[in-house]
């Protein structure tokens, strides 16, 4: 008679038999068990051989940048074409402020963390690689909404390639971050500026002294926002507040640009004694200051000596950015002092200098209002080329280039930029198509 006990051995033994895996399937677990150990053993190895880098992420972490480098240059001797070895090694190049080695080395292995993009964009900004900081800011502030930081930087971005709406838009979320509202409306106020609303940056302003009355611990020193905050209201017919905000400046940093500025804004008032002292004290600063020489060449002719207002102007006389103000008053003193030689000559110059005005006026209006339209873009593209960034002008460029029926002035355009050449007049422009 089987017992109890002895049937349960039994089942569990009929059990263990129907469980048995096939012969395959063991060699099969069996393979995956040693592929997960070496597995194991090799993340193990790397692991240990990386030890390194983690200090070196240490060391940014705490702003120890040299030793970060140093650290990243020992370990790449052995390890020269390690990826992350040399992102770490271009994100300490860039905090040291060697930007664009750090770009070449980021152009070279690319950001593969969050770490290495916000450090990427950064050497990009500061090599005002405005096309390829772009898309990297965008993604940074999508993943991080409200860090003022990167909105800061996506603001600058859009704005040095003229979308302007879409920097405001990044400047009012700025603005709108706990302990940086007034760092923000300074940005607001910069980019409304720059748009030529005055009246709007003015607001800004106001709204920055309320929250900040000293200007301080702003991205300009407390005396350039009081001369840029000044002129501005100067520019909106506000001589007496402009007044209060140059001085201010003046008493941070007497600098000749102030003193000039605030002798316009005392002639406005009616004060000539006021403006021409300020005028004078300019000049003992930097001697070449035009809206001073302009200044008190206009005081002289007031007074009818015509000859004290040409020597005044006679320094400006050859400087290519004469103003069209300047030149109109040597024109009208060689006029007035009989010399019609010099006084045709300068009324010419008056001539083709508005010229050159409503030209760069055209240009200006084009690149505010219409910057996503072809001639938007290519007019961006020339203002880059200007200013010496060649690589970014020609990135941008590029595409238009591919239109069959291009105008032929961006042909022009293009063939200089890729030459490195002088750009083409702009009198060739077709402005009537503006």
């Amino acid at each position: 008679m089987i017992t109890p006990r002895a049937r349960d051995l039994v089942n569990f033994s009929a059990t263990r038999k129907r469980r048995q895996w096939p012969k395959g399937m063991r060699w099969l677990f069996v393979g995956l068990l040693v592929a997960a150990a070496l597995s194991g053993v090799l993340w193990g190895m790397v692991w240990w051989e990386e030890r390194p880098l983690r200090a070196v992420e240490r060391l940014l972490e705490d702003s120890q940048n040299a030793q970060a480098l140093e650290l990243a240059n020992l370990f790449l001797r052995d390890h020269s074409k390690h990826g992350p070895a040399i992102a770490l090694k271009a994100r300490a190049l860039v905090r040291l402020g060697h930007a664009a080695e750090a770009a070449q080395l980021f152009d070279e292995v690319g950001a593969a963390t969050e770490a290495d993009m916000r450090d990427c964009a950064r050497a990009y900004l500061m090599q005002e690689r405005w096309v390829q900081a772009l898309p990297i800011s965008e993604y940074l502030v999508l993943q991080n909404p409200d860090d003022p930081d990167l909105l800061h930087e996506l603001s600058a971005c859009r704005a040095k390639l003229g979308r302007y709406d879409e920097a405001l838009d990044a400047a009012n979320r700025f603005a709108m971050i706990s302990g940086f509202e007034a760092r923000g409306q300074l940005l607001i106020g910069t980019l409304q500026q720059e748009r030529g609303n005055n009246r709007k940056a003015c607001d800004s302003w106001q709204k920055l002294l309320e929250l900040n009355p000293e200007a301080s611990n702003l991205q300009i020193s407390s005396d350039e926002f009081f001369l840029q905050h000044g002129a501005a209201l100067l520019s909106v017919g506000e001589p007496a507040a402009a007044i209060d905000k140059l001085s201010q400046s003046i008493k941070l940093n007497p600098t000749a640009g102030a003193r000039s500025i605030l002798g316009l804004a005392w002639l406005r008032l009616g004060k000539m004694d006021a403006a021409e002292k300020e005028w004078r004290l300019a000049l003992e600063l930097d001697p070449h200051q035009q809206a001073a020489r302009q200044g008190l060449a206009e005081l002289s002719m007031r007074k009818l000596d015509f000859r004290q207002a040409i020597d005044l102007l006679k320094p400006l006389a050859d400087s290519p950015d004469i103003s069209r103000e300047s030149a109109f008053l040597l024109q009208r003193a060689y006029t007035i002092a009989g010399d019609t030689e010099l006084a045709s000559r300068w009324n010419a110059k008056v001539e083709s200098i508005r010229k050159r005005d409503e030209l760069q006026h055209s240009v200006d209006q084009v690149l505010l209002e219409s910057p996503g339209t072809m001639w938007g873009q290519a007019l961006r593209c020339y203002r880059l080329a200007e200013q010496g960034n060649w690589d970014q002008a020609e990135i941008l460029l590029s595409p238009l280039m591919q239109n069959p029926s291009i105008h032929p002035f961006v042909i022009r355009l293009g063939a200089a930029i890729r030459k490195r050449s002088a750009l083409p007049d702009l009198n060739q422009l077709p402005i009537a198509l503006f």
